[in-house]
């Protein structure tokens, strides 16, 4: 993490969540405490919401400059904060236009919010935006003169095909990151999707969510050579679609309180502002000119420009992170030096058939995706090759699925990939499948062609990282020699990690939702006791009769037990005690002393005190001790018995508790405890239906003997039991 800015932010936030949030509004506080009970968001989903809201309600929503300006006391401070050396930072102090000059190239000269949220892929940057909004939608209810909080939201697209996986703001559910109070004024959020030219905007009042493609509301610049005779007699189709693009850049200009969210924001930065990029960046801050923007949250997987992170970076989650917490894939990586060719498709059908074939991760078929550099490619040698392979192996030509501009019959297919119908496993791609293609079931990627761009090795290739069940699934990347050369840089330039990082990195947990299937309250009579007071008694009242003291009572024994062979038949055999420990002590007066303090809390003068009262003086009592140790336990228990005095009131008490109460969320589950996580569905695969157990789907075993047990409880209790249900309650409660 070299970006000093994002350091310094997230060095603030964590301090700030330490001190319960200190400063935020009372809505505020209310949707962190729903969110984080209800774990519906992935951690760093929550992280990035939590800077968000600090830099909105704690910084005061101010644009990066500001913000970065007041981390420092001094401009000489400041000048190191942006990785300038020491020597060039003193000469430069004297020079406040170059010093001005150094921060509008660092961070723009925007005098809105212009942030950059960094999460890899999978980590859930879409669901990130719709809460991000949500929140601002119910704050701006409740405050409506606050500027900080935004009343409408355009979330910018790069192009067409990820307003499709943007469909997901509408549809999640967020009743799992908004307390029932508030979820009423979410039923006025409408919803606007410009999916085509001909697609009309009309916003209405406030709470609208405009998703659109950004060059369907760009700003226009007429060329000033343009054939006048073409714009007053050009095709009226033409005509039309210039006019509906207008009344969508009026009508979004006419919107108060508007955020800006650019998903993908990679594409807005970059070494040049030119063409779409720079007329993107025109039209936000022509948008900014007519009513100050409340803010403008980039979105990105990839904050590496030129293998720098983006200074306006202020939260980053990285892919190899994502690896780490069980967000994505492992992954392998397989070198080829000739891809075009049947061998190479041999190689890839047997490896992936082998790993993966038709066994379904969470009811889903596993699949692979072929990348081909052009249409003619794809059909005269891919396909043909790939379905002889198939043939010859015996699997069914009807698995492959064909999509790309000439094959859009084939959309709806496609778009179906990653459900439980799909039959569809090998699927070949031209132009399609990369930024925006949420496919979880998809485990391997194979790339059939030569590259032409970077950018498209890294999209494609990662693909198949997204998690799916436990994710103890591998992804299976295959490359030519060259694109894998092409991967590793751009895994360098753009997330800071390298093939053989990725390659060697072991997944530390895997992420499991915890969904209630059986809904019961039960009724529970509590005994309640109270300590009314705790008196000492006088020193001279406690009694330590070394008379009494039996040395069998404190024995250490050890027991042994297995399952031994007894003439070839294995048996268990219970474990018994077969020996004692015996142990001389060695212990000084004072280490005596010391411990007897320890457990009974008496002064160490007192302690000494009761001991010479008991006729167990310095030398007497070093003496017995250490020919029997097991006489110190009993001299601390004869003191407890006598030293406090306890007054108890007890009261009974009914109390309803619903057993489910803390779920549906998430857990994090080490990878070498993943074994004990066992769902309903694995459970009646393997041994059958049965009425018992799983209120809760999976159920997280604290140790195998709980597994064994619970296994064994289902198969052994019939329906005509008193037991009427077993419900395991461990594993996964509330730590508070």
């Amino acid at each position: 993490m070299e970006n000093p800015f994002l350091q310094h932010i997230q060095q603030k936030v964590a301090a700030w969540r330490d001190d319960d949030y200190k400063g935020v509004e009372r809505e505020t506080l209310n949707i962190l405490t729903h969110i984080k009970r209800v774990g519906f968001l992935h951690k760093p989903q929550v992280e990035a919401l939590e800077t968000y809201i600090y830099l909105k309600e704690v910084v005061g929503n101010k644009s990066s400059l500001e913000v970065f300006k007041s981390f420092f006391s001094s401009e000489r401070d400041m000048l190191l904060g942006l990785g300038i050396p020491k020597d060039e930072a003193f000469d430069l102090l004297d020079d406040k236009k170059k010093i001005e000059e150094l921060m509008a190239d660092k961070f723009g000269v925007s005098d809105y919010p212009n942030q950059v949220y960094a999460l890899t892929m999978g980590a859930g940057k879409t669901i990130l935006m719709a809460v991000m909004a949500t929140y601002d939608f119910v704050l701006s209810f409740y405050h409506p003169n606050d500027k900080r909080f935004a009343k409408n939201a355009l979330v910018f697209a790069p192009d067409t095909t990820i307003i499709e996986s943007l469909k997901e703001i509408k549809t999640f559910d967020y009743t799992q990151v908004v307390p029932k109070e508030y979820q009423n004024l979410l039923l006025n959020v409408k919803y606007h999707y410009l999916e085509s030219p001909e697609t009309p905007l009309s916003p209405i009042g406030n709470y609208n969510i405009i998703v659109s493609n950004s060059q369907k509301i760009i700003l226009k610049t007429r060329r000033a050579a343009e054939n006048t005779t073409k714009r007053l007699f050009g095709e009226r189709s033409e005509l039309e679609k210039k006019e509906i693009e207008n009344r969508r850049l009026a009508a979004i200009r006419g919107l108060s309180n508007l955020a800006i969210f650019v998903d993908e924001a990679h594409h807005s930065y970059g070494k040049t502002l030119e063409g779409t990029l720079k007329k993107t960046r025109q039209t936000i801050n022509y948008l900014h000119g007519n009513a100050p923007l409340v803010s403008v949250i980039n979105l990105t997987g990839t904050p590496y420009v030129s293998n720098k992170m983006i200074a306006d970076v202020v939260y980053h989650f990285g892919l190899k992170q994502g690896i780490e917490k069980g967000i994505l894939k492992q992954v392998r990586f397989f070198e080829y030096t000739q891809v075009k060719s049947g061998k190479f498709i041999k190689d890839v059908v047997d490896k992936f058939w082998g790993e993966y074939g038709e066994e379904r991760v969470e009811s889903r078929l596993p699949k692979i995706a072929f990348y081909a550099a052009n249409i003619d490619d794809l059909q005269k040698e891919l396909r043909p090759k790939l379905e002889k392979v198939l043939a010859e192996r015996g699997i069914a030509l009807d698995k492959v699925l064909e999509y790309h501009t000439e094959a859009e019959e084939n959309k709806e297919e496609f778009l179906n990939c990653d459900t439980i119908e799909s039959k569809k496993q090998f699927i070949l791609l031209v132009g399609k499948g990369t930024e925006g293609w949420n496919c979880r079931s998809l485990v391997a990627c194979a790339l059939y062609r030569k590259p032409k761009s970077a950018i498209f090795v890294l999209q494609s290739s990662t693909r198949c990282l997204r998690s799916i069940g436990d994710n103890s699934t591998l992804g299976s990347i295959f490359l030519s020699e060259e694109n894998y050369r092409i991967l590793d840089k751009e895994l360098r330039n753009n997330f800071a990690t390298t093939i053989e990082e990725l390659s060697a990195q072991e997944t530390k947990t895997f992420e499991h939702t915890l969904k209630i299937e059986k809904k019961k309250k039960l009724k529970v009579t509590k005994l309640l006791k109270e300590i009314l007071a705790i008196q000492n008694q006088d020193l001279d009242k406690i009694r330590i009769d070394v008379s009494k003291f039996k040395p069998e009572e404190y024995k250490s024994l050890v027991g042994e037990g297995g399952i031994f062979l007894s003439e070839g038949q294995a048996g268990y055999r219970r474990t018994q005690a077969t020996r004692e420990l015996k142990e001389n002590g060695n212990l000084t007066f004072y280490e005596i002393v010391e411990l007897i303090n320890r457990y009974t809390h008496l002064p160490c003068l007192a302690v000494e005190e009761v001991l010479e009262k008991n006729g167990l003086a310095r030398i007497n009592l070093v003496k017995k001790v250490n020919e029997n140790i097991a006489l110190l336990p009993f001299i601390i228990s004869s003191i407890l018995a006598n030293a406090y005095q306890y007054q108890e009131k007890t009261e009974t008490v009914e109390e309803e508790i619903e057993l489910a109460k803390m779920y549906p969320f998430k857990i994090s589950v080490e990878h070498g405890r993943n074994i004990l996580v066992v769902s309903r569905e694995q459970m009646e695969e393997a041994h059958g239906k049965s009425r018992i157990g799983f209120h809760i789907n999976p159920y997280n075993f604290d140790s195998t003997d709980e597994k064994d047990l619970f296994k064994y409880l289902r198969d052994v209790l019939d329906k005509d039991e008193a037991i009427v249900d077993v419900y395991f309650t461990g594993g996964a409660t509330d730590p508070k």
